[in-house]
Order: structure tokens, then sequence, then C-alpha cells
């Protein structure tokens, strides 16, 4: 099997969050605590993001999610990258889900399947 490149940023890259749908944290309950970030994400974002996550739709079973509602598609980034869920800090770059999903979508674009 082909090796891929060594991968050291996320430059020319999105595809981790083509199919999130949008930012995913922990909202914290009774028992279990909320994310840091989710506590510190300014109240205009978090009224927003409540509002989507209202309206929104999970895809059909098997079907993967479309691009995170925060990504950037001209420009390929985060519009909201400093207030950014755990999920996605801990997302490695260059790790084993970062290579497979470059690939995964590598694969699309060459086939000319539509993200």
């Amino acid at each position: 099997m082909k090796s891929l490149p060594t991968v050291t940023n996320c430059n020319g890259c999105d595809v981790c969050c083509l199919h999130m749908g949008y930012p995913a944290y922990c909202q914290g309950s009774d028992s279990e605590p909320a994310e840091i970030h989710w506590t510190n994400l300014p109240g205009e974002l978090k009224q927003e993001l409540l509002s989507y996550a209202r309206q929104y739709a999970s895809p059909p079973p098997g079907e993967l999610d479309g691009p995170c509602c925060w990504l950037d598609q001209v420009t390929g980034l985060c519009k909201h990258h400093q207030d950014r869920p755990n999920v996605c800090r801990d997302f490695a770059v260059g790790g084993g889900d970062c290579l497979a999903w470059r690939k995964f979508y590598r694969e699309k674009i060459e086939t000319g399947d539509p993200r």
C-alpha cells in the first residue's frame, strides 16, 4: 500500500470539517460539566450555534454529514477557530484520522464524486 505524505499543517486542506455539520461541544448537564470552550464561548456564538442545532437535520443512515457551519468554504478555514470545541482541538494534524480523511476525499475528488 502506498503511504501518504507527511502532513505537518492544515494549509490547503479542510477535509476534517467537511463532514461535521456543526461544531460538537459538550454543553454540560447536572452530572457532567460543559467543556471549557463551550463555557467561554461568546453569547452570540452560543445562540447562533444553538439555533442552528435546533434546525439541524441528520443525514440519512450511512451518509456523511455536510460541512461544518463554521467552515469558510472559500478559504477552507474555520470562521471561529479561537472558539472551536475540544473535538477540533484534539484532532491530530497528520494523525491516523487526518490521513484517512485526506485519502477518502482525495479519492472522491480524483473520481469526480461530489463532496
